[in-house]
């Protein structure tokens, strides 16, 4: 781990500080280390007394060395969100996590991801319509994203090893630990062919209350999320509703009426979520290009209707293509958040997770009112 690495980690787990304190603090210093060397007069200027406090007691606050043993023991590395290998669709939305904990590679060809999620709890259907789908993806070249629960989770991460794929776990506790204790084997296989990443710090087990942010991700990391049987209050239908508001596509794969499994995704589906009979329902929909859903050495035709069109490189080095959008829409004097959103024709929201990871790459500068300028 770099030293920036090591402030930045350092930074992002001191107790307080999250995602927007920790880019105001990077606006008035520029660097994690000039921020954990600051005065508590300065710091308190930015983030109040209390937080200010505790990045001055950072080391009482995070252990950072224990961090570093458990990375090195378990063969994890960090990325945080100034990193190219940072996930470009996570990037864009609101409020992404700081850092992730890899255990694996992440690669460029992850833009090309799906979620598929569902209950702990599913039919011999449900399972075998999980695997197949995600085995199909897989086949594809496009990389399954889960959350290694039981059941579906657990499902469509098979379909993808069998099928010879990527796939990618986001947990709910450290990238160390193993939850539920029985997916060891499947952990492994995973970050074998793929990656398992968590936003939270090594050695924390699994808890309730980290499951929404590893929802997000789910949702974040993938171009659209698929449920697959989810009874009402399924934590699933809670990554599908991340997804829609993230401005992602949302799948539904129907089921047995009367069935309770069946209720979620048929209410997804009234709701307007498009419904899932083969893979081909997901390639048409999200236009993947051909060349990221033929498997190697094949020459797997596109969908009928399928768009094959590239999509355009960012006109920058290190730059998603809606940073560069921005970036060249952004005069001397700047502008307002919603006004940059209309000229580059993409939600508020998506457009300020950009404008954030400028921030931070130091190329914008943000000033009162959420008007934005070049740095």
């Amino acid at each position: 781990m770099s030293e920036r690495q090591r402030d930045w980690m350092t930074l992002a787990l001191v107790p307080g500080v999250g995602g927007t304190r920790f880019v105001r603090l990077m606006a008035r210093f520029g660097t994690p280390k000039k921020v954990l060397a600051a005065a508590e007069s300065e710091l308190a200027e930015v983030v109040g007394k209390s937080v200010a406090k505790n990045i001055r007691q950072y080391r009482d606050a995070v252990d950072a060395e224990t961090q570093e043993r458990l990375m090195r023991l378990h063969g994890a590395t960090l990325v945080t969100m100034d990193d190219p290998a940072y996930p470009a669709l996570l990037a864009e939305i609101y409020d992404p996590p700081l850092m992730l904990f890899t255990r694996g590679g992440l690669l460029e060809t992850d833009q090309y991801a799906v979620a598929i999620v569902g209950t702990r709890h599913p039919s011999h259907y449900g399972t075998a319509i999980a695997e197949q789908l995600a085995g199909d993806l897989a086949a594809r070249g496009i990389t399954v994203v889960s959350g290694m629960a039981e059941g579906i989770d657990a499902a469509a991460h098979e379909g993808a090893l069998k099928a010879g794929g990527r796939t990618i776990a986001v947990v709910g506790s450290g990238v160390d630990q193993v939850f539920p204790a029985a997916h060891a084997d499947l952990m492994r296989r995973i970050i074998a062919q793929g990656a398992v990443v968590s936003p939270f710090p090594m050695g924390m087990s699994a808890h309730k209350t980290n499951f929404p942010q590893r929802n997000r991700i789910i949702s974040g990391i993938s171009l659209g999320t698929v449920v697959v049987e989810a009874p009402p209050g399924s934590g699933s239908l809670i990554t599908a509703k991340h997804a829609a508001e993230q401005g992602r596509e949302v799948f539904a794969v129907p089921g047995e009426a009367g069935r309770p499994n069946s209720r979620g995704p048929h209410a997804l589906i009234r709701e307007g979520a498009r419904l899932v009979e083969t893979v081909e329902d997901i390639l048409v929909e999200l236009r993947i290009p051909s060349a990221a859903h033929a498997a190697p050495g094949s020459q797997t035709a596109p969908a009928e209707g399928q768009d094959t069109t590239p999509p355009p490189a960012p006109s920058a080095p290190g730059l998603t293509a809606l940073e560069a959008d921005i970036l060249a829409s952004l005069s001397a004097e700047g502008a307002f958040v919603d006004e940059i959103a209309l000229t580059c024709r993409r939600a508020v929201s998506e457009t300020l997770s950009a404008l954030t990871i400028l921030e931070l790459k130091g190329l914008v500068r943000q000033h009162s009112g959420k008007r934005f300028s070049r740095a």
